[in-house]
């Protein structure tokens, strides 16, 4: 039986922990001869989906963090009676006895560790599937070129993301395959909207990648501009007690707070993207983002920047528009367009839903058996 360590910076719902949980769902119906272990680096709300679908489930985080000594052992401890066992060390004595044939770091911030694991056991393969592109890299692991040489098998999401790996970190373009990432269908009722309401959409974490201050540029343009027209803008997903704060300001000072809605995270966002009339992906970078293949299966268009989103290349055989690098202006007379012409709207729609209906976990995870089975037989 192979044995294969899954590494997850998180066990947060987004994101690359979203196609991971669904591609060990896959492992374990498809291949149930595989020991799939989880090595999480901190928890989250997918805990308990990961830990249904992982052979074994380790929580980095609780592992490694020393209780609180009672008054007797901090004596102890003291007089140098008692010794605090290295934590970290147990659990890579634990990991290690499990002599993995693969070890599969699922982003750029599980790289380091995966890269000690991998050290201490010459004889596992390492796969790096990185979903980040260069500003987060240098953020995150910004010494990432002195781990490039261990890494025996790059996946990206997109071919951008693959180019900059090449071009900017020394990776092999050799070493480095091209698997789109993928997401679940959702069977979709009618829309719920009211009236002539044109609603623009977008999603995602509010952050500074993700362009929630864009978004909000774009409304002030478009209520500028065309101030007679029924426009409403709705963001969803997560957002913390401080952006919530300094966005509402925003918005009141802008004359859009009744125009302008952040949702938050909510457990069905589904609900709210079936009654998008266009969606925007505003992100500065974005290497294939799960919420534009959704709403690609819906039949949403989708309006997005260049050189920022690894879905533009799906978007550039149809769909919608790509628009220069945060040109607010554009992207709003995009918008304008699809209010101005319905039919444009259906057009682009079906392509999205022909095009998206395709990237499927079914259909995608074999791709990634495919180069893991490779790796594990090299």
């Amino acid at each position: 039986m192979k044995k294969i360590l899954f590494i997850s910076h998180d066990a947060s719902r987004t994101g690359a922990p979203i196609v991971l949980f669904h591609f060990l769902k896959w492992l374990k119906i498809n291949q149930p001869e595989i020991q799939a272990d989880l090595l999480v680096l901190k928890g989250g709300n997918l805990e308990n989906d990961f830990k249904e679908v992982a052979s074994n489930y380790f929580d980095y985080e609780i592992k490694t963090t020393q209780k609180r000594l009672n008054r007797k052992e901090r004596i102890l401890l003291k007089l140098g009676w008692l010794k605090k066992s290295n934590l970290k060390d147990n659990l890579f004595l634990e990991l290690s006895q499990n002599n993995y044939d693969v070890v599969y770091a699922n982003t750029i911030a599980s790289i380091k560790l995966a890269f000690e694991l991998v050290s201490k056991n010459n004889s596992a393969k390492f796969i790096a599937h990185l979903h980040e592109l260069n500003a987060v890299i240098k953020l995150i692991l910004p010494d990432f070129k002195n781990y490039v040489d261990r890494v025996d098998q790059f996946i990206t999401p997109a071919k951008m993301v693959k180019a900059n790996l090449v071009s900017n970190w020394g990776v092999p373009e050799n070493k480095t395959a091209v698997v789109y990432e993928f997401a679940l269908m959702y069977e979709i009722e009618k829309q719920n909207k009211k009236g002539e309401e044109f609603i623009i959409g977008a999603s995602g974490t509010v952050h500074w990648r993700k362009g929630h201050d864009v978004f909000i540029q774009v409304a002030r343009y478009m209520y500028q501009h065309h101030p007679a027209h029924n426009f409403k803008f709705i963001w969803v997903g997560q957002i913390s007690k401080l952006e919530q704060v300094v966005i509402e300001e925003d918005l009141i000072k802008l004359g859009l707070k009744d125009k302008v809605i952040f949702v938050g995270e909510v457990e069905n966002p589904e609900n709210y993207y079936k009654d998008f009339d266009v969606f925007l992906m505003t992100s500065r970078e974005d290497p294939f983002p799960l919420v534009c293949i959704e709403v690609g299966m819906m039949g949403k268009p989708i309006i997005s920047f260049d050189k920022a989103v690894g879905t533009n290349e799906i978007l550039e055989q149809g769909g919608g528009f790509i628009v220069p690098y945060l040109d607010i202006e554009t992207m709003g007379n995009k918008v304008l367009e699809y209010y101005m012409n319905p039919d444009l709207i259906s057009e682009h729609g079906a392509f999205n839903k022909t095009v998206f209906s395709k990237f499927t976990p079914e259909l995608i995870s074999p791709q990634l058996f495919s180069i893991i089975k490779k790796n594990c037989s090299a």
